[in-house]
């Protein structure tokens, strides 16, 4: 009788989250029908024939359930840009490669190497969680990720999970997950490039792929500069006119040894390290900073059915900064995992252990500099007809507050071979930073972890050339961390509700390929009703390319609304909205050479993404690139 009264409560949970869903989509799109109709006409109106070209979805992920399994039939909301798109895409830096996402958001303040930021469905940017190879690469004490370090030319693809999955990665993960994996050798080659632009920005990298008996190695290199430009604007306090420059010497290494066909071993290297100028007065200030990440790590078949992954590693975020507020910060994280995969008739079982060390050094001191994380995890996907389930639950425990336990349930259906619905419900955390708990004078040790329930429901179409995707999400997140003047002291006392709506739509047809997303969304303060800083409600990209002979040619296109530097919605703080318009050429000049060029803001946009900071104008960047197979 407990049994079946426990079912009947999930199932009327499950019909209240449908109902509630429906509400908030209608609500959505009520709120956002003259935005949805300028999406409308990327559409094109050939999209419903049947004889183009099979695009199935057939790229395989690992984040979405940390085992791999094609994109198309993950639950949770996952996109992937590949080393082809990486390259295809000209862009100079990260950030900008990732804000043409669904639900992602970026900030900036300034040019090359100034401090830039994630945000993914309108949560903050401490609440995105990033790794490079599996390892966490953020800052424990700022609790972000230093993606203006994170250079392009080390790595191979990107694979970016949408909403809170604190059940399958612990703290973090309450906007998302963003997987960064580096460059691995999968045959013989050698390549370089080397290319200038706007700004005298001069980037020049190398890499060596070599496949010999049982032994896969890849090692990259590269290195660039530039003269960059005022990164602040009149108006802002600490306004300086002159450019800030930046450089950036960054290398990987991929170290692979196969004893057998399902048993291998090997060593994962990264490090970049940055230069950055920024404007402090009338100092030019320097930070200087360097991002590294070491792991070793086995894959094993223990038995027929049974799967091992056990790796061990260390990365640290090294800052140290010069001008009017000197200082160092210093984070060191020591990793350990196992994971295990069982595979069964009907599904996989996985279950795993890991254990996470953080230690800071800063100036100034903090009273406490190390935190120990143990956590223990497990989940299971299943798939029996049309139907699909996965489910993971996760236990985290920190040597500062106590246990976090957090869960991720998805279901997909699967209505016929072109469409399929899905819906996710989970709960996720991240823990506050040492800044928020030990920074002097200016910390609350007694602070709780910042906590978020959220449910999403999705809609798919992939057939014959095309994918269409529309999926609703409502994340409410409890205990945020704020610091609010004039003291500054952090507490738990605010609270967010985001809702919205991301529409995804890819085409090829013969030689032309359009890639386009939109978000709408409602992110607002539950105590204020105010606008969260920084986010817009509405922002999308559209991408249309075309091979015209020898050539290769896109136009890209990036709109986003209105956003407020302020929690207050003050007219002073508002940012207007903007949209860019950007080119792409390329061509193979013979087998092995081949010139690419990207005109930037092609229209010279003035906008800002951080109020009284600068942002590129119309700028043009040409490389040249050398394979050897």
């Amino acid at each position: 009788m407990r049994q079946a009264g426990r079912l009947m409560g999930c199932f009327r949970s499950s019909l209240r989250s449908i109902v509630y869903s429906v509400r908030g989509v209608a609500y959505v799109l009520e709120s956002n029908m003259k935005r949805l109709f300028l999406f409308l006409p990327l559409v094109p109106a050939v999209a419903w024939s049947d004889d183009f070209p099979q695009y199935d979805g057939s790229e395989i992920v690992v984040t979405a359930s940390r085992i791999p399994e094609p994109v198309s039939s993950a639950i949770g909301d996952i996109s992937v840009i590949t080393q082809a798109e990486i390259e295809k895409s000209g862009q100079s830096t990260l950030v900008e490669l990732l804000r043409t996402q669904p639900g992602v958001e970026i900030t900036s303040s300034g040019g090359f190497g100034q401090i830039s930021a994630v945000q993914m469905r309108g949560a903050s940017s401490r609440h995105t969680l990033v790794l490079i190879d599996g390892m966490r690469i953020d800052s424990a004490s700022a609790g972000t990720t230093a993606f203006q370090n994170i250079p392009l030319d080390q790595i191979d693809h990107i694979e970016i999970l949408r909403g809170p999955e604190s059940g399958l990665y612990g703290s973090d993960a309450i906007g998302g997950v963003i997987q960064i994996f580096t460059k691995r050798a999968e045959k013989n080659a050698f390549s370089a490039t080397a290319g200038y632009g706007g700004y005298n920005t001069r980037d020049f990298s190398a890499g060596l792929q070599e496949v010999a008996g049982k032994s896969n190695l890849s090692i990259n290199a590269g290195y660039m500069t530039s003269d960059g430009f005022p990164a602040t604007r009149p108006g802002n306090f600490s306004y300086n006119p002159y450019a800030d420059a930046y450089r950036n010497a960054n290398a990987s290494m991929n170290y692979a040894f196969h004893f057998s066909k399902e048993d291998e071993a090997g060593i994962r290297l990264f490090q970049s390290s940055g230069d950055t100028q920024f404007a402090d007065t009338q100092l030019i200030g320097l930070n200087h900073q360097v991002l590294s990440s070491y792991s070793l790590y086995s894959k094993n078949r223990i038995l027929q059915n049974w799967n091992s992954l056990v790796r061990l590693g260390r990365s640290e975020d090294h800052a140290v900064t010069s001008g009017n507020f000197p200082g160092n910060n210093t984070t060191y994280q020591n990793q350990y995992a196992w994971q295990n995969e069982f595979s069964l008739e009907q599904g996989s079982v996985t279950a795993g252990l890991e254990r996470l060390e953080q230690h800071v050094s800063s100036d100034p001191a903090y009273t406490v500099t190390k935190r120990t994380v143990r956590s223990v995890f497990g989940g299971y996907e299943g798939q029996f007809g049309k139907h699909s389930f996965q489910a993971d639950v996760r236990m985290d425990k920190n040597s500062q507050y106590g246990s976090s336990r957090t869960g991720n349930a998805g279901y997909a259906y699967r209505i016929n071979q072109k469409y399929r619905a899905r819906a996710n419900v989970g709960t996720a955390f991240k823990a506050p930073t040492f800044d928020f708990l030990y920074y002097p004078g200016f910390s609350n040790p007694n602070l709780l972890p910042e906590r978020s329930r959220s449910h999403e429901v999705g809609l798919d179409y992939r057939s014959d050339g095309r994918h269409a995707g529309l999926t609703y999400f409502d994340n409410r997140i409890t205990d945020l961390i704020v610091s609010p003047p004039p003291f500054y002291l952090p507490s738990n006392v605010d609270s967010a509700r985001i809702r919205g709506l991301e529409l995804v739509y890819q085409e090829k047809i013969g030689e032309y390929s359009i890639d386009s997303s939109l978000t709408l969304q409602d992110p607002v303060d539950s105590n204020s009703g105010m606008m969260l800083q920084q986010h817009a409600r509405h922002f999308g990209s559209a991408r249309l390319s075309r091979k015209i002979g020898a050539w290769d040619t896109g136009m890209e296109w990036y709109v986003s609304g209105y956003r407020y530097n302020s929690t207050t919605q003050s007219p002073s703080t508002i940012m207007g909205g903007y949209g860019l318009v950007n080119l792409t050429l390329g061509r193979d000049i013979s087998k092995s050479l081949r010139l690419d060029a990207r005109w930037n803001n092609l229209l010279n946009k003035r906008y800002e993404l951080v109020q009284y900071y600068n942002t590129p104008g119309s700028n043009l960047f040409v490389s040249l690139t050398y394979k050897m197979q």
